[in-house]
């Protein structure tokens, strides 16, 4: 038997009444958390209203976060079009 577990990310937007669900702990989510769960569990608490998608990427390894301060100043560079003069 082949089993395919995908994970999805969602921000609570209320902490669940119930405080359990399929041996997930739902009471220790709080509001404005972002949590990465099954797809079952995610798609429940979409459902119920309890969470929204998290579209965001969030950088895994320390070599993809980018500082700020080691970006080159440049200048305000404007999108042409080859016709424009």
């Amino acid at each position: 038997m082949l089993y395919f577990c995908c994970k999805v990310k969602v921000r609570i937007k209320t902490t669940p009444l119930e405080r359990e669900l399929d041996g997930v702990r739902l009471d220790l989510f709080a509001k404005g958390d972002v949590r990465e769960v099954s797809a079952s569990i995610g798609s429940w608490l979409i459902a119920q209203g309890y969470a929204e998608p998290e579209m965001r990427h969030t950088p895994r390894d320390p070599d993809e976060i980018a500082d700020i301060s080691d970006r080159p100043l440049t200048k305000d560079r404007r999108h042409r079009r080859s016709t424009d003069r």
